[in-house]
């Protein structure tokens, strides 16, 4: 893997004591075409995208916090073409309608943002800022709701959990397009509505442990600015006759209730709803129960409530009844299967890439210059992402020892240690601290 493939550009705007990191923004799109670029901002709804005009950030109507937005807006076209889109009525724009943009104009933006002018304007149900700059509409953004800092915009913006996004998931490139179209769908419940569509409720997810199906869920979430909301086990199952099924009740109840866009998460769902067949003793009867009330809400929670959609999760498909994950409770059933050379590289490169622009400096590499990405997936047959992630933490944890021990800065990580790594994950050899 080249430099140049690997290693992306980093630049650092501190702006009114906020701090951007962007990676790779110079890389604007062809003519005509838009493609999204990733970010860590933890506020819901926010979708930044590149094209040939320059650099756009989208709020969804369902996104916005009026108490939030009412602390910070007073005044300004801008505020006014907000609060339309809230519904609220013309007496409270006069005393509610806030700063927001025009804060961008405001004497104390530092020089060093190259071009502060933010347009906005309302692009359906929703609110468009642009700018020539991707620091300018970065900054505005996290003015317009309060966010210290510093944010990560970056294709390559990879976190653990809570952050990723489906830029960030390597090696599924089919699941990861059905995925954004259910992203499209929820963003877009207008057109939805006119041509009388309906996205799927449920999505299954079956696969061997450490594919990727858990933060594919998450991914999904954060895409289309939702809540996640994970069912485990012991939330379900009791040993008392009769609060399973309550329990499950409960569950959905609450999540018909929901008013913002939510991903209900059963992981490992053939734990957690099964289905015995013909039941034998007390907790059959208790299983078959739990199933069937589960059936009976899922049939419904579209109606109820389009702002959630049902995501499981199992590593065992053969043991989930075909009732229960039947088209119009889950529309889409996907296989993730275990990552092939070119998915293993691509997993890969985007967990070094991301890295990289999430911990190196000017003063500090932590990655050689003699990786190479072909190779390393290679000799990984059988390994999954998480495996990935997991040498990548033993390589890590090995140079940190081995600096905090000595006193003396470590060498990056080198193609031959990460090579190590990977096979001693791959025979189950313990790693060495140094």
């Amino acid at each position: 893997m080249t430099e140049a493939g690997l290693r992306p550009s980093v630049e650092v705007v501190e702006a009114g004591g906020r701090v951007v990191r962007i990676v790779d923004g110079h890389l604007l799109a062809a003519e005509g075409d838009a493609r999204p670029i990733g970010h860590d901002l933890p506020h819901r709804g926010i979708e930044l995208t590149v094209d040939a005009r320059g650099y756009h950030a989208r709020w969804s109507r369902a996104a916005f916090s009026l108490p939030a937005f009412a602390r910070l807006f007073a005044g300004g076209a801008a505020g006014g073409a907000l609060f339309r889109l809230l519904g609220l009525p013309g007496a409270v724009l006069g005393t509610l309608i806030a700063l927001g943009v025009a804060r961008g104009a405001r004497p104390a933006r530092p020089a060093d943002v190259a071009d502060p002018a933010v347009t906005v304007r309302e692009d359906g149900p929703d609110l468009l800022l642009s700018s020539a700059s991707l620091a300018a509409l970065v900054v505005a953004v996290m003015e317009l709701t309060d966010t210290p800092g510093p944010v990560t915009v970056s294709p390559a913006s990879l976190a653990a959990g809570e952050g990723v996004r489906l830029d960030d998931v390597g090696g599924l490139p089919d699941i990861v397009a059905q995925f954004r179209d259910v992203a499209v769908s929820f963003r877009h419940p207008d057109v939805m509505a006119r041509w009388g569509a309906t996205r799927p409720q449920g999505i299954l997810l079956s696969g061997p442990p450490g594919t990727g199906k858990t933060m594919l869920a998450q991914a999904l979430a954060n895409e289309i600015g939702a809540d996640l909301r994970e069912i485990r086990t012991p939330e379900i199952l009791d040993k008392w006759v009769g609060n399973s099924e309550k329990n499950i009740q409960r569950i959905f109840a609450e999540a018909r209730g929901l008013r913002s866009p939510t991903v209900l998460l059963f992981d490992e769902f053939d734990s957690i709803i099964s289905y015995t067949g013909a039941a034998l003793d007390a907790a059959d009867q208790m299983i078959n129960a739990v199933a069937g009330i589960f059936k009976q809400e899922m049939n419904s929670l579209i109606e109820a409530n389009p702002n959630v959609i049902v995501v499981a999760t199992t590593n065992f498909p053969d043991r989930v009844d075909a009732s229960l994950v039947r088209s119009g409770r889950f529309d889409l059933k996907l296989t993730v299967p275990l990552p092939g050379p070119q998915a293993r590289a691509d997993i890969l490169t985007k967990l070094v890439r991301a890295l990289i622009a999430r911990h190196e400096t000017q003063g500090f590499r932590m990655f050689a210059d003699d990786l190479d990405i072909p190779a390393l997936a290679a000799a990984a047959t059988g390994l999954t992402g998480a495996d990935f992630k997991e040498a990548l933490r033993r390589a890590q944890l090995a140079k940190a020892m081995r600096e905090a021990r000595t006193g003396t800065p470590a060498p990056p990580i080198g193609h031959a240690e990460l090579l190590d790594t990977l096979t001693g994950l791959r025979f189950g050899i313990a790693p060495d601290l140094g």
